[in-house]
């Protein structure tokens, strides 16, 4: 099946072939769950051949790239997103197994596809010390319409892809294959005629039963019984049947999410929605009964399961899949996982959880409103962070209200939310944390200042700050921060003040105490002008020892 030249293929021919490998995928597991006279097993293997005709409608010869997590038609991935890129899926097998391209002609769906599929599920049950394996064994079937290219490995590093031979179905009687056909690969010789003594196993079976049995206990029983109940939903036409069905999937969601089961949650997730879109016939109360799972999965009872498992280590290792299930929840999920985010303090939690909530923030920026407005305490200081990460500029007024009236853990996120917006008014706010009553959020606000170059703003603050009598207590090591901040932020025009502190002038003139002459200096050190370089000289024999070693240590340091 290919499009005219020059042409790509239409959407409707690639949802054709979609839903044909989809059918395919659901035969394999046919052929491996259940028995030939299974109701399910008959009716997937019939709408897997049903599959085959509207791709028949358009073309006589249908070409599959394998790849290594999908499977391609005219360069586009035709797996649909739902198994792709699982290690159990009918891309990655036949990948692993060396093939390359599937070939298949018209009517090759009443048995050859079904004995192709039998083998793939045989392959993946060999032992891996096993004398065959999947070419061999797609080769003694001696297929007539269906035909594939494998990789041949020569040596190490070297490999080709070569195609495979179907055997002719009208070869001329005394031909090498009408021989072969009438003999038999033994030449003629009945397997009774072998020696039938029994024997002790030697030690290949032993390994191979070994294996086995391991392969057994290592087996996704979980998995499989999840998709034995999806197809009974698909295939079975009873509507009692798939109450039943939907009401046992409502079960396994919270326990699954329970155990860390995130992955099969997911898969669950994707199935009902082709589900619905797909299959005729569901009733009214059954269809929204299915769509409802996307609903409940974002109910806080759920939810909580799903945060447990999280903060239990359940997901550890497994982001992909934990991400994949926040991608289904819906906006109002958006509250309790920004109030488990403020509640967390494990890095990976808060990793998974804040790319989930950047893509439900994004699409829905009233529900961070509302959150601002009226959300649980626990909720505001993620949400800022949201507004900054997403530079929400609607929402400034609701940060200036935070930064100026929450506690101070609010308050610090208010900061790095204001500094990230970076707009006149949410810098002209900022300036105020500069003379906050607690060192977090005035240290943060003056690194975000100095990192902008500064304002007169913020220079007009810390002379407030440090010149002009207040409540607030600074201990040295910022008080010496804030004065080279004020020197970095006013530049030369605050040599004079500086200099009044150190030299204070008038009849009644008091020196200033030690500690600040000595930040004073410091401050002077930002300058870097010659009149600064001078003033720090005149105090290089000060009586004080801090004063004197600022001055020193000073003009040791200084560079022109």
């Amino acid at each position: 099946m290919s499009a005219p030249v020059g042409t790509g293929p239409t959407e409707s021919e690639v949802r054709v072939v979609e839903d044909l490998v989809r059918a395919m995928g659901k035969g394999q597991r046919a052929l491996q769950m259940y028995l030939s006279n299974n109701p399910v097993y008959r009716r997937t293997l019939e709408q897997m051949a049903e599959a085959f005709a509207p791709v028949w409608a358009e073309t006589g010869h249908l070409v599959l790239e394998i790849r290594e997590n999908d499977i391609t038609w005219e360069g586009i991935p035709v797996t649909g997103g739902g198994s792709a890129g699982h290690s159990d899926s009918l891309a990655a097998q036949l990948y692993q197994d060396g093939l390359r391209r599937l070939s298949i002609l018209p009517g090759a769906e009443h048995d050859e596809v079904i004995r192709f599929l039998e083998v793939v599920n045989r392959a993946k049950l060999l032992a891996q010390d096993a004398s065959d394996d999947l070419l061999t064994l797609l080769w003694e079937q001696e297929f007539v319409l269906i035909s594939y290219a494998f990789i041949e490995v020569l040596g190490e590093g070297i490999e080709f892809l070569q195609e495979s031979r179907t055997r002719d179905a009208d070869a001329p009687p005394g031909t090498a294959e009408a021989e072969v056909a009438e003999d038999g690969p033994l030449g003629g010789a009945e397997v009774d005629d072998a020696d039938s003594t029994p024997y002790f196993l030697d030690e290949a079976e032993v390994r191979f039963i070994r294996s086995e049995i391991e392969d057994e206990y290592r087996r996704d029983i979980r998995g499989a019984a999840i998709d034995a109940l999806l197809d009974v939903l698909e295939i079975v036409d009873d509507a009692q049947v798939r109450r039943e069905v939907v009401g046992l999937l409502e079960e396994v969601l919270p326990t699954q999410l329970a155990s860390g089961g995130f992955g099969a949650v997911a898969h669950i997730l994707r199935e009902l929605r082709v589900i619905v879109a797909r299959v005729p016939g569901l009733d009214e109360q059954l269809h929204a009964q299915v769509l409802s799972f996307e609903e409940r999965l974002s109910e806080p009872a759920i939810l909580e399961q799903l945060f447990r498992a999280l903060d239990d280590g359940a997901a550890r290792g497994k982001n992909e899949e934990v991400g994949a299930v926040l991608r289904e929840l819906k906006p109002s999920a958006l509250p309790a996982i920004l109030t488990h985010l403020g509640r967390s303090l494990d890095p990976t939690v808060r990793q998974v959880l804040g790319a989930s909530i950047d893509d439900l923030a994004r699409g829905n920026p009233e529900l961070i409103a509302g959150i601002l407005d009226d959300g649980p305490p626990e909720a505001i200081e993620p949400a800022l962070d949201v507004v900054a990460r997403l530079r929400m500029q609607q929402l400034l007024p609701r940060v200036v209200r935070h930064f100026r009236e929450g506690d101070p853990v609010v308050r610090h996120a208010a900061v790095r939310s204001l500094a990230q917006l970076g707009t006149p008014t949410a810098i002209d706010a900022l300036e105020d944390g500069l003379i906050d009553a607690d060192r977090a959020v005035r240290q943060a606000t003056l690194a975000a200042v100095l990192a902008r170059g500064g304002s007169g703003g913020a220079r007009e603050r810390l002379e407030t700050l440090l010149f002009k009598p207040n409540d607030i207590e600074l201990e040295r090591s910022e008080r010496r921060g804030l004065f080279e901040a004020y020197a970095q932020v006013g530049g030369a025009e605050t040599l004079p003040r500086l200099q009044d502190l150190l030299e204070p002038k008038g009849f009644f003139r008091r020196n200033a105490p030690a500690e600040l002459r000595a930040c004073a200096i410091y401050a002077l050190a930002r300058l870097r002008t010659f009149e600064a370089r001078m003033l720090v000289d005149r105090f290089t024999g000060d009586k004080e020892p801090v004063v004197r070693s600022a001055a020193n240590t000073v003009l040791r340091d200084w560079k022109p």
